[in-house]
């Protein structure tokens, strides 16, 4: 299977938003509940190849 461009740049930029979403999670400046909403809008956003395999 070939990947493209756009999905590589989509699967770098989701696993970079899901670090930065888990960061601020740790630090204790967003909630779970806000955490859980960032990252379904990050997979619609970024569709993610390798970030399917973490649910």
């Amino acid at each position: 299977m070939a990947l493209t461009n756009q999905q590589i740049q989509n699967e770098l930029l989701f696993q970079k938003a899901q670090e930065i979403t888990k960061e601020l999670l740790e630090q204790g400046l967003i909630t779970s509940e806000i955490a859980q909403r960032i990252e379904q809008e990050n997979r619609q956003t970024f569709p993610p190849l390798l970030g399917l395999l973490q649910l």
